[in-house]
Parts: C-alpha cells; sequence; structure tokens
C-alpha cells in the first residue's frame, strides 16, 4: 500500500487541504500522512477526506496533528470490499456577505433575521448556509441571529463559516454556531451547488 507523507505545518489556509486532497487525487488507493500545527487545518482535512470517502485517524504527533488518511480504489469499492458513497443530493447554497441586507442597516437586519426564519418553513432538502466577509459576524457571540441560526443547525442545515474572514476581523474565539471552514471547501461547495442564493 502506498503511503505519502506531507508537512503542512506552517502553511497559510487552504493550504494544508489543497495539500492533502492533491495527494489524494494522485494515488488509486493507499494513505496520506499529513502533519499540521493547528485545529483549523486538523478539523478541515478531516472533513476533506470524509467527504472523499477516505477512512481518517488523528492523533497527536510532529509537533501538532497527525492525519492518517486511508483511501482505497474504486475496484475495491465496486467488488464490495467497501461502502459505496452515497449519491449527491443537488444542494441549495444560501450565501450571507454581510451582517445585514440593503442599504439601511436596521431595517437589514430585520430582513437577514426574516429571510433566515423563512428558511425553516420551506420544503426540506439539502441545503447549507454559508458566512463569509462581514456576514462571518452573524455567527459570533452577540449576534442578533444565534437563536435562529441554532434552529436551522438543528434541523439539518450546514452552516459554513469562512476562516480567513475571521482571522481578518480577529473574532474567531466569538463563533458561536457552524463550522469553520476555508476557501478551498467554500468554493467546492458553492461550485457544486444545485443553486446559490445570495443575500
Amino acid at each position: 500500500m502506498k503511503t505519502v507523507k506531507i508537512n503542512a505545518k506552517g502553511l497559510a489556509c487552504p493550504q494544508p487541504v489543497v495539500l492533502s486532497k492533491k495527494a489524494l487525487a494522485e494515488i488509486e488507493s493507499g494513505e496520506v500522512v499529513v502533519c499540521v500545527d493547528n485545529e483549523t487545518a486538523r478539523n478541515n482535512i478531516k472533513r476533506m477526506a470524509e467527504n472523499e470517502g477516505c477512512t481518517v485517524n488523528v492523533k497527536d504527533g510532529c509537533d501538532g496533528f497527525e492525519l492518517q488518511i486511508t483511501k482505497v480504489s474504486l475496484s475495491e469499492v465496486s467488488r464490495g470490499l467497501v461502502a459505496e458513497k452515497k449519491v449527491v443530493e443537488e444542494t441549495i447554497i444560501y450565501l450571507f456577505d454581510a451582517d445585514f441586507i440593503g442599504n439601511n442597516r436596521e431595517l437589514g437586519k430585520v430582513l437577514v433575521n426574516g429571510f433566515l426564519n423563512a428558511i425553516t418553513s420551506l420544503p426540506k432538502r439539502k441545503s447549507k448556509i454559508i458566512f463569509i466577509s462581514n456576514g462571518v459576524k452573524l455567527t459570533i457571540k452577540g449576534s442578533y441571529v444565534l437563536d435562529t441560526l441554532s434552529k436551522l443547525k438543528h434541523s439539518g442545515f450546514e452552516i459554513l463559516i469562512c476562516g480567513t474572514c475571521l482571522d481578518f476581523f480577529k473574532i474567531r474565539e466569538k463563533v458561536q454556531i457552524g463550522t469553520v471552514s476555508n476557501a478551498l471547501e467554500i468554493m467546492e461547495t458553492l461550485t457544486n451547488a444545485g443553486k446559490i442564493i445570495k443575500f
């Protein structure tokens, strides 16, 4: 079984994920071992690999975290040695790039809360909510829509937050809900979406 080792310590987001994804794409089956030095990179790589149908074992090591990612070949999948990957249902993405809608801040806050609440009343289907730029402020402590976002998360909506944006505003530690994500995952999610609704 082929083993590829990657040292992604000290690399800026989303490079650790990009390198890991590239290594997985270059092998038919085998193991990719990745060393990272922070929890965000660890979580992003683990999520990416699992979405690719790989198994991931995470342990402390290499002055940070070591991820052992195991990939099986398509021939093994077809022979029934591993479970087949689920068929991906078409996804709707709700994209927020500001912490209010429109030109009037007070009205815009009412609109954000109203639209988020309205989403819960729509027919159930696979949907995700992505926050980028100033929109990430809607997910932090003190946000006026935390209760609504909590309802959405508990009803099955995945919430992705731009980690680079959080770091720019120095508010990463204030996040209350959602998954801190990266540029690669967000771009893949947008690219593969059946429909994107931007607010």
